[in-house]
């Protein structure tokens, strides 16, 4: 959003997502009340429960109005690569670095089950990856055998679990991306394919399940530390 747009031209929901991000920026995520917000946004409690809806809710709406500079530079990183799965590759790689960086998108990635399936994350996730997507399902480098919302509910999965990653290296990101993302991306081999294939891609599975394990573990510990 335009930092130049004024407070007259802003819809209420609008001014009460900028007045948790500066809650958020001056208490953190645990500190921040919803009446402290509903007091910077000059509205009343109940107006702020009724246009963010609960916590977890605005730190969503909080967590959207934060990415849209990581979207932006993801466009701008990808638009210089070649084809489809570098460009996706990169886009990983630096939200894996990124991302972390923000403690509010680290508490909207302990929600992932969740954040992978909210509407407005997918919307916002779309920008990026839709496009991309649907270029390689029409190269026949992408699978058509699932809804695309899925697949883009797999990329947000994949991206957190990136983030989450105690490495969370550039390397370590990549490598998840070729290893994990790619096998689950690509067409898959017809019933009654060749075992060579149908083997490649049990192990990419049973990877990407103890990959998924270690990740959880690592969350888990985010959010321990997250509350102390």
């Amino acid at each position: 959003m335009d930092e130049s747009v004024t407070t007259n031209e802003m819809s209420l929901r609008e001014r009460l997502v900028r007045a948790a991000d500066e809650e958020i920026r001056h208490r953190g995520t645990v500190s921040v009340s919803m009446t402290a917000i509903a007091e910077r946004a000059g509205v009343s409690r109940a107006t702020a429960f009724r246009q963010l809806g609960g916590a977890q809710e605005m730190i969503v709406q909080v967590g959207l109005l934060r990415a849209e500079r990581h979207i932006e530079r993801a466009l701008d990183r990808s638009a210089g690569h070649g084809d489809i799965f570098a460009k996706m590759e990169d886009t990983m790689a630096y939200n894996a670095r990124e991302l972390p960086e923000d403690p509010v998108i680290v508490a909207l990635m302990a929600q992932h089950s969740a954040s992978a399936r909210h509407p407005d994350i997918l919307a916002v996730t779309s920008a990026v990856s839709e496009p991309l997507l649907r270029t390689g399902q029409e190269a026949g480098l992408i699978r058509t055998d699932i809804p695309l919302e899925e697949l883009l509910e797999y990329l947000i999965e994949q991206t957190f679990l990136a983030a989450e990653d105690p490495k969370r290296s550039d390397e370590a990101a990549r490598l998840r991306f070729r290893r994990y993302v790619v096998p689950a991306l690509r067409p898959q081999p017809s019933e009654g394919g060749g075992d060579a294939a149908r083997e490649d891609l049990e192990k990419a599975l049973e990877a990407a399940t103890e990959a998924l394990a270690v990740a959880n573990r690592a969350a888990r510990r985010l959010r321990h530390d997250a509350t102390e």
